[in-house]
Order: C-alpha cells, then sequence, then structure tokens
C-alpha cells in the first residue's frame, strides 16, 4: 500500500515540505478527500491528519483475515479427582496474595491427595510456572491431564506433561534438567550421576559446572571415580569445582592426603610439670621438615593473612577444615569430648578449633555437632543445622537474644515448621525491626509459621509507640496467610 508509505513520509517530514495529493490515495476515497480539501476553515495541518484518519480506516478495512482451519482435538478426561469447591477458593486466595511459598504449600497437599485443580486456575497457574522452576513439576503434577493439553497451546508451559524423569533430564529445557537431576539426586543419587555421566561430553563448561554445584547433595565415595576423572578437564572451573566436593568426601585421595600429613602435624605432647609429680597433656602442631607440597595444587594456600596465626599454623589450620572429625580419634587415640576439651586448652588448639567447626560443617557429621554443642566453651551457630530438630529448637531459643539474625537466617532454611516458642521470638525480634523483616519476609517464609502462633502475635507488640502501628499491619498480614495455611490444611484433610 503505497498510499500509506506516502502519508507516513508526510508525517516524517513536516507538511511544509510535502502535500499529500488525491492522486496519492486510492480512487475508493475520492469522495471524502474531495471534502476535506475543499474545507476552507482547516488549515493544511487538519486536512492531513483528516486524510491520514480516513486513509488508516480504509487501509484497516482493506486486510484481509488469514484463511487457515484449525483442528483442535478435544481435551482428555481427568484421571484424578478434581480438588473440592474449598481447596479451590483457597487457591484463589493465594494466587491473589502472590506467596510462592504458601503455594507450594498448597500444591503439595493437593498433590498428596492425588487431585488436580479446577480448568478456570489452569492458565494462571502454567504462567506462575513459567517464572518458578522449582514448582513445575508440582504444576504439572496438579494441572493434570487438562494442563498436559493446555501446554501444547504455548510453549512456554510445555513442563506440564507426563515425561517421565529420564525423559525430561534428555529432552528437557536447561532449567527442567537442573530441577530433574537435582530431585533425583537426593531419592537416587547413583542413578542422577549415572546420567551425568552419559551426557557429560556433550555438556559445556558453564553447564558442567552448574550440575557439579548440584553434586553435594547425597555426596559419597561412590561419586570419587567420576571426580577423580574430571582432573584432565579443560576448564579450570570445572578442575576447581571437582576438586571442592572431593574436600567433601572422607575417602578421596585429596583428603587422605591431607590426613597423613596431618598426622605428622598434630601430635599429643606430655609434660612432667611441677617436681615431675604431674604429667600435663597438650596438643603440638607442627610441619614436618620435609612435604609433599603438591597440596598446594589442591587449593591450600601458604601464607596467613592474619596476624593473629601464623603461616605454618594457617597451612596446618586449612588442613585441619578439610579432615573428617573422625580422624582425630583415631589420631588422638581420644573420644570426642576429649578432643574438643585438649583444643580448647591448648593455646594454639584454640586458634585451630573454628577450623574443626568449619570440618564438622563440611563433612556434615551430626555425631561431632552434638558432642561439639554440648562441650564446647564457645557457642558455634553454624552447627545448629546439623542438630536434631529439637536440639536446634532449644539452642536457637536459648541464644537467640544474643544472635537473632544468624539464627533467624538458619531458622528459614529448614523444611519443618518453627515450634510456638521460636515463632515468638522471631516475632518480637522482626517487630523491632521493620525494615529489615518485612511483609516480604513473611511472604516467603508463612510454610514455617504453625498456625498456633497467632496467639503470639499480639504480644509481641513493640513498646515504641512508632512501631506500634507497622507491626500492627504486619500482624494482621500474618494472620491473614496463616489462615490461608489453616485453610488448605482442612480442605484436603477433611
Amino acid at each position: 500500500m503505497q498510499f500509506w508509505d506516502n502519508i507516513v513520509n508526510t508525517a516524517m517530514i513536516g507538511t511544509d515540505k510535502k502535500q499529500v495529493s488525491a492522486a496519492e490515495l486510492p480512487a475508493d476515497l475520492a469522495e471524502p478527500v474531495t471534502v476535506i480539501y475543499n474545507n476552507d476553515q482547516a488549515d493544511k495541518e487538519q486536512k492531513f491528519l483528516q486524510l491520514a484518519a480516513v486513509a488508516f480506516n480504509f487501509r484497516q478495512t482493506g486486510v484481509t483475515a488469514l484463511q487457515k482451519e484449525v483442528s483442535i482435538s478435544p481435551a482428555p478426561d481427568e484421571e484424578k479427582a478434581y480438588c473440592s469447591i474449598v481447596a479451590a477458593q483457597t487457591l484463589k486466595d493465594i494466587l491473589s496474595e502472590e506467596s510462592i511459598p504458601l503455594l507450594k504449600f498448597w500444591l503439595q497437599h493437593c498433590d498428596r491427595k492425588q487431585q488436580v485443580i479446577i480448568p478456570e486456575t489452569l492458565p494462571a497457574l502454567l504462567g506462575i510456572g513459567t517464572q518458578n522452576k522449582n514448582l513445575q513439576v508440582l504444576i504439572a503434577s496438579c494441572c493434570g491431564k487438562r494442563g498436559e493439553w493446555l501446554s501444547g497451546f504455548n510453549e512456554a508451559w510445555n513442563f506440564s506433561s507426563t515425561q517421565t524423569g529420564e525423559e525430561l533430564w534428555q529432552t528437557g529445557t536447561p532449567d527442567q534438567r537442573k530441577i530433574i537431576f537435582k530431585e533425583t539426586r537426593k531419592i537416587n543419587p547413583t542413578l542422577a550421576r549415572e546420567w551425568l555421566q552419559q551426557t557429560w561430553p556433550q555438556e559445556d563448561a558453564n553447564t558442567k559446572t552448574g550440575f557439579l554445584e548440584l553434586l553435594p547433595e547425597n555426596i559419597s565415595e561412590e561419586d570419587i571415580a567420576f571426580l577423580d576423572s574430571l582432573s584432565t578437564e579443560k576448564s579450570k572451573k570445572v578442575k576447581e569445582e571437582a576438586i571442592r566436593l572431593l574436600k567433601q568426601i572422607p575417602g578421596s585421595a585429596i583428603v587422605k592426603q591431607y590426613q597423613e600429613l596431618l598426622q605428622q602435624c598434630v601430635m599429643i605432647k606430655k609434660e612432667k610439670t611441677l617436681l615431675g609429680m604431674v604429667s600435663k597433656t597438650s596438643l603440638q602442631f607442627k610441619l614436618p621438615p620435609s612435604f609433599d607440597e603438591t597440596i598446594f595444587k589442591t587449593g591450600i594456600e601458604k601464607l596467613s593473612s592474619s596476624k593473629e596465626i601464623s603461616d605454618e599454623e594457617f597451612i596446618i589450620y586449612q588442613l585441619i577444615q578439610s579432615a573428617p572429625p573422625s580422624f582425630w580419634q583415631n589420631q588422638l587415640e581420644r573420644d570426642p569430648e576429649t578432643v574438643i576439651d585438649l583444643f580448647q586448652k591448648d593455646t594454639a588448639g584454640k586458634k585451630m578449633i573454628p577450623a574443626l567447626v568449619s570440618a564438622i560443617t563440611r563433612f556434615r557429621d551430626t555425631s561431632w555437632a552434638q558432642h561439639f554443642m554440648q562441650h564446647s566453651e564457645t557457642f558455634y551457630i553454624d552447627i545448629i543445622p546439623l542438630l536434631q530438630v529439637q536440639q536446634q529448637e532449644a539452642y536457637s531459643n536459648k541464644f537467640f537474644d544474643k544472635y537473632p539474625d544468624n539464627i533467624i537466617q538458619y531458622a528459614t532454611q529448614r523444611e519443618t515448621e518453627w515450634s510456638v516458642e521460636l515463632s515468638k521470638n522471631i516475632f518480637k525480634h522482626t517487630a523491632k525491626n521493620p525494615y529489615q523483616y518485612n511483609r516480604s519476609f513473611y511472604n516467603q517464609h508463612i510454610h514455617l509459621i504453625p498456625g498456633s502462633a497467632i496467639a503470639e502475635l499480639e504480644k509481641c507488640t513493640p513498646a515504641e509507640e512508632n512501631l506500634r502501628n507497622t507491626w500492627s499491619n504486619t500482624s494482621d498480614y500474618i494472620i491473614k496467610l496463616i489462615t490461608l495455611k489453616i485453610q488448605t490444611l482442612k480442605a484436603f484433610n477433611s
């Protein structure tokens, strides 16, 4: 349509430089064009705009719609039962609050009951799935056959399918493959590793690194051979990540090398005290005159950046970080309680205690975590996640006033609900820090708050008048979220 190009060109260069003539317009517009041009009360700009409006409408009505036959098969019948009306309404209310953790909570209960959502909610839920990859498996399950059918009309929704885990691993998108790998690693670590080994030659360096970062889940000695084979990789990042993982496996060659050197570095020293009548037992930390310096190629640094710890002590410190705590029971021939006591009483040993704590967390040694909590003179908060839930609760509440933010950080990483007492402590602290812990904080962690904690909210109102109104609004919001959580439980348990 050349006439429309003429109009666009005129609009760009201005009517002072160019006018649209009647000859440039379609003959079908002759009558209205004549009326516009003969209007003496309009200036050239007004006439141009009127011509453009007429030409635009002519252009739009002159377009013929694309003729294409579309054959759509009806959605298959659902194999699962639909959720109840109450559950469906609760889901709508949750969607309006935009709380992803609360949505996950609802989906988990729906999936456990082997139910599906009502059809009208499907588009909204599938849309959420495109932005929240970790919910895709749950959403696909709760959307049922109709969701799978509907996903055929939108490529972004193709996660809603009945593909097996292995099929998703082989043909899924990068995000889908990461999700299924992570989930499989939790329940069948050997299978997940075998999948990765099969596709390893086809993966690029960034993808390889990304999957290795997911490998710590259930890492074991079965992974050693695969990780050792990565020493020939071209990518430096891949090799470094493989070494980092090997340092988490007690039976790996790297960890054994560290332990062999530690056997020469740390020993029991007995000294006679006053008149030789009393024998004093202490620890000796000293590097041997010569040792295999290949350890410095595995991430051990030679120089200390702290004035309080020498270079020699720093090397030993790093070795202790990378040795499983059970090593000390054999090396020092003492039980964990005595080993901890020896470290605490020794001047150099005190410097090494944080390294010992780091080793406990690195190797996820729950037994040593409990011993350390019971016998350490200092409270090390990093050990809390390794304790049983009841112990986590006890220590979190005991030391909450001293380490509130750290304890809240670990509490939000839990999968189990908080106790009412811990919830109350968190309420009190967050009420006094409304900018750090706002409504968004509770939106993200509402799944951890028990329904019975509602009764504690009013008791946590801060004494400061300027904070009361903010906490009142926040607590009302918490009540709304907890209510939706309670409704979800009732809807699927009735």
